[in-house]
């Protein structure tokens, strides 16, 4: 009995030693450092992997979009030498909440990458996001698995004159490149503010009526919606991340429409598996209730 106790003393040590160096890793000096983080990084997956199945269980969101902040506030929080670096770390981020999303079977993912008042920020910062707008958008659809193995359609909106050429080429190939997939679509919005979003839908409308194709008895809630940037099915979730209560003029029209709001306290780069399936469930648990209301609504 004694030895069995042993043992088992020494291995709750091994598990909490892995456990340890895989949340510590980047700054463990431990010795086994690389072998633990890898068990502990594939402990991860399986255990994402079995969380998935399980959520699946229950309804699934077909929208979900992110106010994707904190990344400046990140790169100063982990001493990085510009704030490009927070930017960067952000995008990985990116790719992986979209795998999360793509596993869950979320149709529709939009992302607030860049807004159009962002332009007032240092030339330097506009700059580093410009390139990394270019060089990222083309990459994704080169060479991301989200995009050759499950078919994810990209898809760029907001006030797209605004960007420079080189920006504008990229997106124009990103989205040529996946505009035939049939997969999860992702919804860059950039530069993009939800104010300029309805104001130039309304100005839509008003050209429609003046040149005959509507009457002003057909100017609807419907027929204004189908002029909006992010034509997707209604949004089920908003996520902001970064502890900040505010929307940003980011997708107010669709967001009235009894979205589920979540602010998460932490940087975007720092948005984790459990952020996502809390958020998750806690919608799942009032989507009957949402529905029931906006059925009611429309009656």
């Amino acid at each position: 009995m004694q030895s069995w106790y042993a043992y088992a003393g020494v291995a709750a040590l091994m598990l909490a030693y892995i456990v340890v160096v895989g949340i510590y890793g980047q700054q463990s000096s431990l010795p086994l450092k690389k072998q633990c983080a890898a068990v502990c990084t594939y402990v991860q997956g399986k255990a994402r992997l079995l969380a998935v199945r399980i959520l699946k269980q229950g309804p699934i969101p077909q929208h979900v979009a992110f106010i994707m902040d904190g990344n400046r506030r990140f790169a100063k929080k982990a001493h990085m030498e510009t704030p490009s670096r927070g930017h960067l770390a952000g995008f990985t981020k990116l790719t992986k909440v979209l795998e999360w999303c793509n596993d869950l079977g979320i149709k529709h993912v939009s992302v607030f990458a860049f807004a159009i008042n962002n332009f007032n920020r240092s030339t330097e910062e506009v700059g580093a996001l410009m390139g990394i707008a270019r060089d990222k958008l083309r990459d994704l659809a080169e060479n991301s698995e989200l995009v050759n193995k499950y078919g994810v359609r990209i898809r760029v909106v907001g006030f797209r004159e605004l960007l420079p050429e080189d920006v504008r080429e990229s997106i124009e190939y990103a989205e040529l490149k996946t505009r035939d997939n049939l997969g999860m679509t992702l919804n860059v919005c950039c530069p993009y503010s939800a104010t300029d979003e309805i104001s130039t839908a309304i100005r839509r409308l008003v050209e429609d009526v003046e040149s005959g194709q509507l009457t002003a008895m057909d100017v609807s809630e419907a027929e204004l919606e189908k002029r909006l940037q992010i034509p997707c099915p209604d949004l089920d979730i908003l996520v902001r991340t970064s502890g900040q209560i505010r929307f940003s003029n980011f997708m107010l029209w669709q967001s009235a429409k009894m979205a589920y709001i979540q602010f998460v306290d932490a940087y975007w780069p720092e948005f984790s598996f459990y952020h996502m399936a809390r958020i998750l469930v806690s919608w799942q648990l009032v989507s009957g209730d949402i529905k029931r209301r906006k059925r009611a609504s429309a009656d």
